[in-house]
């Protein structure tokens, strides 16, 4: 078996059946359950089954020789890095390139007991899209008082500006501290 695996091209983690980050114990298991399988003993008197099965079984202890033996699976490993990284095309998927990780996220406090964040009652409606019209509000009142020279309408305007972007702040602030209130934090 060369660098990059068996003679179909598969490595030595493929030919076991194990992960890359399998652990010696799993892979020992892996390795001691495909002889078992495999082994040309249980091929019977059929000569071209017992052919077939030998190979299998040459392939299995030329993985084993590598992932069972520390130093040489280290060396595998560093090997088959540096391979991929020197067959690597700009333009081209990078070889350490996970498109998905399935696993939990350890940070995320409502993954641990499969709940969402809050109790489920929402920020009213109100106070989420309520900012938007009063600061537009307060812009037009502005500019139509400055066009118009009627200073009653630009102070409605300063007022609704200034109003629009206190209420900016406030939403998220008072968000947060009615989950507090509830204990949500």
């Amino acid at each position: 078996m060369g660098a990059a695996g068996d003679a179909h091209g598969r490595s030595p983690y493929e030919v076991l059946g194990v992960a890359p980050d399998a652990d010696d114990a799993v892979v020992r298991r892996a390795w001691v359950s495909a002889a078992r399988r495999h082994h040309p003993d249980l091929a019977g008197d059929d000569g071209a089954a017992r052919a077939a099965a030998e190979r299998r079984m040459q392939e299995i202890n030329e993985a084993w020789a590598i992932l069972g033996d520390p130093d040489r699976r280290r060396r595998y490993d560093t090997d088959e890095a540096l391979r991929r990284r020197r067959e690597w095309q700009p333009g081209s998927t990078s070889p350490g390139f996970v498109p998905f990780d399935d696993t939990d996220d350890p940070d995320d406090p409502a993954a641990d007991f499969d709940v969402p964040y809050g109790d489920g009652s929402p920020v009213p409606r109100s106070l989420q899209v309520g900012p938007l019209p009063v600061l537009a509000g307060g812009a037009v009142a502005l500019t139509g008082g400055l066009i118009l020279g009627f200073a009653p309408l630009v102070a409605l305007g300063v007022v609704g500006l200034v109003g629009g972007l206190a209420l900016f702040a406030v939403a998220p602030i008072y968000a947060v501290m009615r989950s507090s209130r509830r204990g949500l934090d």
